[in-house]
């Protein structure tokens, strides 16, 4: 399966979720969040939604190099896209993420992402294995992407989250160790708007975040998906 999120705007967000069973869609803007579902899967680089109140288009194409992730037996697919669509709140565009991993073997994925102004992006993913139910059982794979520079993954990436009373993730810290650093480099996000949805893989509750990554204002997502 494969979970597309990016940013419109100053406030704009939109999440989709697209596999062999189906895909479902949430768009956030100024008004009532938008969902909207798939029986099939969508096209490469393209798919197309109907709701309640109306359709979602959603295209993307890649930006920038393809990272894999090997997590226990899991490989995941990561890039960053940039990303244009259409809803009854009118059009929408602007850069994000693509994930690609297993439809199957996790109890919980989470997907972090953050953009800066010099095009830089920090990714991290994180997976709960199936059989497990302890958040310290997770296991993570971070990475920095810099214009220019190879990426750079990080040997021990660490995220610690804050909830609601409903259980949406409101504020995130990071702690990002690279190899033969002293100093780990730090982060903190907060969510600036979101919404749930559920999908033919689970619960996806996504959220537009505003980050600081190293000192540096960047903007991105926080996206947590529970079969």
């Amino acid at each position: 399966m494969r979970l597309i999120s990016f940013i419109d705007g100053e406030r704009g967000y939109c999440a989709l979720a697209d596999g062999p069973e189906g895909a479902a869609a949430l768009r956030i803007g100024d008004g009532d969040p938008i969902r909207a579902t798939a029986d099939g899967p969508g096209e490469e680089g393209r798919a197309t939604l109907e709701g309640e109140h109306g359709g979602i288009e959603v295209s993307w194409s890649p930006a920038g190099p393809v990272l894999e992730f090997g997590i226990d037996d899991a490989v995941l697919t990561i890039y960053g896209v940039a990303a244009s669509g259409t809803d009854p709140a009118g059009p929408m565009s602007g850069p994000g993420v693509a994930w690609e991993l297993p439809e199957r073997g996790w109890s919980v994925a989470r997907f972090v992402w953050a953009i800066t102004a010099k095009s830089g992006l920090l990714i991290l993913v994180s997976l709960r294995p199936e059989d497990s139910r302890e958040h310290g059982e997770e296991m993570v794979g971070a990475a920095r992407i810099a214009p220019r520079e190879d990426p750079l993954a990080y040997v021990e990436p660490l995220l610690s989250t804050e909830y609601d009373e409903s259980g949406a993730q409101t504020r995130a810290t990071l702690e990002l160790w690279a190899e033969g650093e002293d100093y780990a480099q730090r982060g903190a996000g907060k969510r600036v708007t979101g919404g749930t949805a559920p999908t033919p893989y689970g619960r996806l509750e996504a959220a537009r975040f505003a980050w600081g990554i190293g000192g540096e204002a960047a903007v991105g997502g926080y996206e947590i998906l529970t079969p």
